[in-house]
């Protein structure tokens, strides 16, 4: 058929029902069905692929023959090789799903890090990339992503796998791996300073062979990552896994158990990083709203909220009046912000030291994540809602507090 209509190889190749037109070239010769009937005697193919994508699958085998070879001709080497992909793709359990982002201000002292539940950071190996699925497609994506403010080294890969059913032979599953991405870099966030952040992620479903999913699916948006660099140590990595693993359990079972809320003053704390353009004033105003969500009362706010960090995270007196101070004087430049005011030299000072802030609210995120993901007897909800500020009057009892939840080793 090819031969007598004088069709150039690129007209053989292409994704299964996707141009009817050039479909119909090869659905409407007569041995098609006979390939499609054949095809479902293949031991669990109906089990993996069902037996109404038989069709889908003879016709994308016949796409993926062309892409193989130079010319409309039979190459025996060059089918065996695709029977043998198609065959084993039929026995493999799993659908595989891929990511790959580039990392902006980030930097190890280490190549290849496994962060587990699928999650790797790389150094920026095109060779790697490829052995792992990614096309040339991607790989131009990647390149054409990794510039300007932030541009690091180092790519995130993500990876998730999932039963084949026939329902799914041709889904794209992007939504996964970009979660275990997006969790990933909040925990990292949650753990260190540094303006660390990803840029769109490019997903594939590698398999050796394609059951028809074809062109680029892509999560997520590039912005500039202007900041400090985020330095990976030994030390973090040791304290990654369990956090990360908080924040897949506060996702699954939500976040009720922490006092607050914790979910709003983890996503206002996350837009420290991802707003844009970056200001410190957008980074204050942030933050507090993350304090607010997390230890924030409908009354006498600014010193409520002053005493209440310095009550939790100070370790003496002394500290305790500095911080408190410290925190006075932030919530009165937010207030200012907020309401439009003219911004003094004392105002202009507390934005240069929005990071200050921003580190004593991690130190309580982190602590109040895994005090939501595995609750303390004894601190409750309604501890944080009647007894909060008399515990923190108490000697004894604020160090008690302190420790169950952390803060005295932070």
């Amino acid at each position: 058929m090819a031969v007598a209509n004088n069709l150039p190889p690129d007209r053989l190749r292409g994704i299964a029902f996707y141009d009817t037109e050039r479909d119909s070239r090869f659905t409407s010769l007569a041995p098609f069905d006979a390939a499609r009937q054949a095809v479902t005697k293949i031991p669990i193919f109906i089990a993996r692929f069902g037996l109404g994508e038989a069709g889908r699958i003879v016709l994308q085998f016949v796409y993926e023959y062309f892409a193989r070879v130079d010319d409309p001709r039979f190459e025996k080497a060059a089918f065996e090789a695709l029977w043998v992909d198609f065959t084993a793709e039929i026995q493999e359990a799993n659908w595989v799903y891929r990511g790959v982002a580039n990392i902006r201000n980030f930097t190890s002292q280490f190549l290849h890090l496994d962060l587990d539940d699928g999650i790797a950071i790389r150094g920026r190996n095109f060779n790697e990339l490829t052995s792992l699925g990614f096309g040339a497609a991607v790989l131009g994506q990647i390149t054409e992503d990794w510039h300007g403010w932030g541009a690091s080294s180092f790519v995130l890969v993500s990876e998730q796998t999932i039963p084949k059913q026939p329902e799914n032979v041709i889904l794209m599953d992007a939504s996964s791996v970009w979660i275990k991405a997006i969790r990933a870099i909040g925990a990292m966030r949650l753990l260190a300073e540094g303006q660390i952040s990803i840029g769109p992620m490019w997903v594939i479903r590698a398999a050796r062979f394609n059951a028809g999913t074809g062109g680029l699916s892509r999560v997520g948006f590039s912005l500039p990552a202007m900041g400090a660099t985020y330095i990976w140590t030994e030390n973090l990595g040791r304290m990654y896994p369990s956090l990360y693993r908080e924040l897949a359990q506060l996702e699954t079972v939500g976040y009720d158990k922490s006092p607050g809320n914790l979910e709003i003053a983890l996503r206002a704390f996350m837009g420290t990083y991802d707003r844009w353009p970056l200001g410190a004033d957008s980074q204050l105003l942030d933050i507090i709203t993350a304090l607010e969500a997390l230890l924030g009362t409908e009354t006498e706010i600014a010193f409520k909220l002053a005493f209440r960090v310095a009550g939790l995270l100070a370790a003496s007196d002394n500290e305790r009046g500095v911080l408190f101070k410290l925190m006075k004087d932030f919530y009165d430049t937010r207030s200012k912000l907020v309401h439009g005011g003219h911004l003094k030299e004392k105002h202009q000072q507390m934005l240069r030291k929005v990071d200050t802030l921003r580190a004593l609210v991690r130190q309580l995120l982190r602590s109040f994540v895994s005090f939501a993901a595995t609750p303390l007897d004894g601190y409750g909800k309604s501890f944080f809602q009647e007894h909060l500020d008399v515990a923190l009057l108490n000697s004894p009892e604020r160090e008690k507090l302190r420790t169950a939840l952390g803060l005295n080793r932070a």
